[in-house]
């Protein structure tokens, strides 16, 4: 079925979504453009005009996943606990997904993702500010990769529970919360 009436962004998402019926079934890298492209009833130049890989399409996917969970920080929010609960719940609800992205052994997208929307997010352009910014990002990318390995297995409540450990009892979440 050629899709027609679209927007760039919904001509993603359906690719995006194609992709990831296709990583349950094949191997990443067995995975063709073409295959992508067909499932989600758009052409190839589509696909190009879009993406330059399959790669950007992982990428694409997670950063929807962040600016849905950045959009929807409550104010209540203002603990280190209550921002935790509320960030690995979020994720939680794309488990498949995200466990599909590990298999498949390309979590270092996550990474690259996590990094340009928090900067893009943030208007403080400090030093200290991009350090901070980089300093979160990796911790939450680190904490995801160990729960990723575990099968996401543990609840967001347990993860927040582990997390906040070795937070100091003191500190708020800094500038990444409205």
């Amino acid at each position: 079925m050629r899709r027609k009436n679209t927007t760039s962004d919904m001509m993603k998402g359906y690719m995006a979504e194609a992709f990831l019926m296709l990583m349950e079934k094949k191997d990443y890298t067995d995975i063709s453009i073409s295959e992508i492209t067909a499932k989600a009833g758009v052409n190839r130049s589509t696909f190009y005009r879009n993406f330059n890989s399959k790669n950007e399409i992982i990428k694409y996917y997670f950063k929807q996943i962040i600016y849905k969970h950045y959009f929807s920080v409550s104010p209540e929010s203002t603990s280190i606990p209550n921002y935790l609960l509320e960030m690995f719940t979020h994720y939680y609800g794309y488990k498949k997904e995200l466990l599909l992205m590990h298999r498949a052994n390309v979590t270092h997208i996550i990474l690259e993702a996590l990094n340009e929307t928090f900067s893009a997010i943030h208007t403080d352009t400090t030093v200290e500010s991009h350090y901070a910014t980089r300093y979160h990002t990796g911790g939450i990318y680190n904490v995801f990769l160990l729960w990723f390995e575990g099968g996401m297995k543990e609840t967001p409540a347990e993860i927040t529970k582990i997390t906040c450990s070795y937070y100091p009892s003191n500190l708020r979440p800094y500038m990444w919360l409205k």
